[in-house]
């Protein structure tokens, strides 16, 4: 990893009201440094395994719609700021294996992720998973990773 400005942001979002002060911040840091921002949205399907019945099928491809459509607003906001160049992804799999991936495919230089908050549902990473998960996105897809903890604004 080196200091020079980022060309490329890459802005991790599971697109809650808790992912705000996650894209704030990426969008601002692609102002700043005049940077390409790409917005990522992983769907996991992992529930699809349980299924028995067909209808859940249907209900996550519902998913996937609202992911693409949830991913298209986050790039018109960023537009409306003045982000020039701006786009999204929207993957499916397994979060671990879909940001290193993607992180490593697009030579990122800057990872802009939430850190998670205590709340009544289950988190994907824990505190220390993601400090460790972390650890190994900058080592491997040699990206810096800035964790944005919200604010608790509603």
């Amino acid at each position: 990893m080196t200091d020079k400005k980022p060309e490329l942001i890459i802005c991790a979002v599971r697109g809650g009201a808790e992912s705000r002060d996650t894209v704030s911040q990426a969008i601002n840091l692609a102002l700043e440094n005049d940077a390409r921002l790409t917005f990522l949205h992983v769907m996991d399907a992992e529930f699809l395994q349980y299924a028995t019945i067909g209808p859940l099928s249907v209900v996550y491809n519902e998913l996937v719609e609202m992911g693409n459509f949830a991913m298209m607003i986050l790039r018109d906001r960023a537009q409306r700021r003045g982000v020039t160049e701006v786009d999204y992804v929207v993957r499916e799999g397994d979060i671990h294996k879909q940001l290193l991936e993607f992180a490593t495919a697009t030579h990122g230089e800057l990872l802009v992720m939430g850190r998670p908050t205590r709340s009544p549902g289950r988190n994907v990473f824990e505190a220390e998973e993601l400090d460790t998960f972390t650890a190994e996105l900058e080592r491997t897809a040699n990206i810096r990773v800035i964790q944005v903890a919200p604010t608790g604004r509603k």
